[in-house]
């Protein structure tokens, strides 16, 4: 892999010779992916290139002080007609859902930081010890000493901290920490960031919770926690998707949980997100046997199975087994 301030050398050359370009962030966008969206949408803005940002749906709620204006496009059909194309936080096609096929050329860069990343773009820049792709934007900016305004600043500590749990998972580094000060010395404020992004909970989710803590079970001398829903619990949310965000950490955030998962019945298959407290667990191993993929300690897959308690069992012998 190339180094980053090659990286940052080689993507600068590029862009400056396009003049249209669009960025496109993973389905069900997170605080990560919407963020370093919007940071390095403003960068290429400031170096003359038109750029959009086109979602596969529409901005989690939670996440509308990113976008004030409603600047981002959410995805209505239609053929992709941009040459220059980036993904951001993307660790393969499917997480592109309908854009993918809609693209009429290749995807240019493929920016991301998780390991099990397909590397499906012309040019590919994955550094897995990245704590967030937000921090590999902002590498990208301070390199070509970009004039951080209160926005984009805003986007990149909402990218940064979202996906380090507010600087307290595993995946923070020194290097996280100094970004974000530098990121506070703008002047944005990190705690109602910190508010919109971590504590504010629409009705629908807190009822979802509480749903999701009933449903919780309990495996190998509880060590292992698992939820599993079918679509008819959940119908009150509305087909809001991103009401489950971090619904999962239920699970490891009980005591004595080493891993947990989060199985629900979505359309004509089952939606797995896992956790893991500890390195010994790697849950992005069992999700890429499903065809999934994510971190040591956070991933996903999608399961093709008969029913839900089909989808748990497999689910729950993986995450037995790999208990020590």
């Amino acid at each position: 892999m190339m180094e980053i301030n090659e990286m940052v050398v080689r993507f600068t050359e590029y862009a400056r010779d396009m003049t249209d370009c669009v960025i496109m962030p993973h389905v069900n966008a997170d605080g990560d992916c919407l963020g370093s969206s919007i940071a390095l949408k403003d960068f290429m803005e400031s170096i003359g290139v038109r750029t959009r940002i086109l979602l596969e749906e529409k901005i989690p709620e939670k996440y509308d002080y990113l976008d004030p204006d409603k600047t981002l496009s959410v995805y209505e059909g239609g053929e992709i007609e941009e040459s220059f194309i980036i993904t951001l936080d993307t660790g393969d096609t499917k997480r592109l859902g309908k854009r993918f096929e809609a693209l009429k050329h290749e995807v240019s860069w493929n920016i991301d930081h998780h390991k099990t990343n397909t590397l499906f773009g012309k040019y590919n820049y994955v550094d897995i010890n990245a704590s967030s792709t937000g921090e590999i934007i902002y590498n990208i900016l301070a390199g070509n000493n970009y004039d951080f305004s209160r926005r984009t600043a805003e986007a990149l500590f909402t990218a940064i901290s979202t996906d380090t749990g507010g600087l307290r998972y595993s995946n923070t580094t020194p290097n996280s920490m100094r970004i974000c000060a530098g990121l506070l010395e703008t002047g944005i404020d990190i705690s109602e960031i910190s508010h919109r992004a971590f504590d504010m909970m629409p009705y629908p989710k807190l009822r979802l919770k509480c749903l999701a803590i009933e449903n919780m079970r309990f495996f190998c001398d509880m060590r292992i926690a698992v939820i599993s829903m079918k679509a008819s619990e959940y119908d009150f949310l509305g087909g809001r998707d991103e009401y489950f965000d971090g619904i999962v950490n239920i699970t490891v955030n009980t005591e004595g949980v080493i891993a947990g998962a989060l199985i629900r019945e979505a359309g004509s298959g089952y939606k797995v997100n896992m956790r893991s407290n500890t390195d010994a667990i790697d849950v992005s191993s069992i999700a890429g046997d499903f065809g999934g993929g994510g971190h040591q300690r956070a991933a996903g897959c999608t399961i093709e199975s008969e029913n839900l308690e089909q989808a748990s069992e497999l689910i729950i012998k993986r995450l037995c087994g790999a208990v020590r």
